[in-house]
């Protein structure tokens, strides 16, 4: 009770906690928005092209989870704020199952992303930095990485589109 008095108190603290929350929606619903636009339009034809394209979706991730963490911290403490409505709320709880949905999506994404950057070579046994080449994994292996990597864009996007419009109905509901 003293956190939801304080921040019902204090307008630079709701305004404040409230604007970090989206800020961090923001930030990283964008930059995953526009990766999964970026796997969705790309062709990744060749095992290359598929790899330069989850190379890339690496490295925003990373901004896409510290967002994703900001956004927990601060959702925490948004529910501490009224936790009898939010417990009771059926829009809280589907938006709170959607933003699960989200992230074992990611989860589902960054394993096809490892498959796909898999090495294609080991260490040496002397422990040298060179490597030596190994066979291939069979084809259909990047094939059904690729094919995850982009039925996890289509889902991340659906999904993302659900939290905003859940969120906006639930600050209006």
């Amino acid at each position: 009770q003293p956190w939801a008095d304080f921040y019902s108190n204090s307008a630079i603290a709701g305004t404040g906690l409230i604007a970090v929350h989206m800020l961090a929606m923001f930030v990283g619903g964008g930059m995953a928005i526009g990766a999964d636009r970026t796997v969705l339009r790309a062709t990744a034809v060749s095992l290359d092209d598929q790899r330069a394209v989850a190379t890339e979706l690496s490295t925003t991730h990373t901004i896409v989870i510290s967002s994703l963490m900001i956004t927990i911290l601060t959702g925490l403490l948004l529910f501490a704020t009224d936790v009898p409505n939010f417990s009771a709320s059926k829009v809280y709880w589907t938006k709170m199952g959607t933003f699960a949905a989200l992230l074992l999506n990611g989860v589902r994404m960054r394993r096809a992303e490892s498959a796909l950057l898999k090495p294609l070579s080991v260490p040496s046994d002397v422990g040298a930095v060179a490597a030596v080449a190994v066979p291939p994994a069979p084809a259909s292996m990047p094939l059904a990485a690729w094919g995850a990597v982009r039925s996890s864009a289509m889902i991340s996007l659906a999904l993302w589109v659900s939290l905003v419009f859940l969120g906006v109905l639930l600050t209006n509901g």
